[in-house]
């Protein structure tokens, strides 16, 4: 799945792309709950710290480390793992179209990701 990062696209596994995806609805539902427990009245609003930073340095700092290790990790992938992370995660193909595509079976698709994933995650994590 392809995810822009400071300005820049990036392939990154399906679990990450969600990850970061769950983190953003959990910050913006805190928000709401923040929200909801301020009066509505202009002058009383008062902003939360939150709303200053929405990640402490500590997280970006760690977070800038594994996406750069990400990016490392799908860099030195062979040619035939990237074009299948970039067929099933960039372009969002089914397991059943990329089969097609390499001439596979669906379940031979699953079984070539699960190991790119799990490589992924061996020099990621």
């Amino acid at each position: 799945m392809v995810i822009m990062y400071e300005g820049e696209p990036i392939s990154v596994p399906k679990e990450v792309a969600e990850f970061l995806e769950q983190d953003r609805k959990r910050e913006q539902a805190e928000a709401k709950r923040d929200q909801r427990h301020l009066s509505k009245g202009d002058l009383e609003m008062v902003l939360s710290p939150k709303s200053y930073c929405l990640y402490s340095l500590d997280d970006l700092a760690i977070r800038n480390l594994r996406l750069e290790n990400l990016r490392k990790a799908v860099a030195c992938l062979d040619k035939t793992k990237q074009e299948l992370i970039q067929l099933r995660y960039g372009e969002g193909l089914s397991l059943e179209k990329i089969g097609a595509i390499r001439g596979v079976s669906k379940m031979a698709v699953s079984k070539q990701l699960k190991k790119v994933h799990k490589e992924l995650r061996s020099s990621v994590w």
